[in-house]
């Protein structure tokens, strides 16, 4: 059991450092974060400013440690688009996230538990085979 609990452990750890490379690099390949945090028709010099500041001018590699620091101390930064702090957007849209995810983990009950109980009483039924087709295509 404690080597079971240890390999799962392991991969847990390596699956959040494979997402989180992912979501860093979908982040840098959509284009110059600078670009987009620009007014339109920004000079050069106010391009490299903005880089400056931000920490975009420096290697992936430090960049993506920086980014791994600051979010194990909780630093999430500022959003690129609305240039708040990234924990300020987050707590203000939890309530609603959690309201839609109660609303919809009470509907999954309310139709999984009478379907299920429907298609396991009429065994090898159309409902049966209805049952299956629905849980295949989930």
């Amino acid at each position: 059991m404690r080597q079971f609990i240890i390999t799962r452990t392991l991969y847990s750890i390596v699956t959040l450092l494979i997402l989180s490379l992912t979501i860093f690099a979908i982040v840098r390949l959509t284009g110059d974060p600078a670009l987009l945090m620009a007014e339109p028709g920004a000079r050069p010099e106010d391009l490299e400013r903005i880089r400056e500041q931000w920490g975009l001018n420096r290697p992936w590699p430090v960049q993506y440690t920086s980014f791994m620091q600051n979010v194990f101390k909780g630093e999430l930064g500022k959003s690129f688009n609305y240039r708040l702090p990234v924990s300020e957007l987050y707590f203000q849209r939890l309530p609603n996230s959690l309201q839609l995810a109660l609303a919809a983990t009470l509907i999954s009950l309310l139709i999984g538990i009478p379907a299920g109980l429907i298609f396991s009483v009429r065994v090898n039924s159309w409902w049966d085979n209805l049952g299956k087709i629905i849980a295949l295509l989930g």
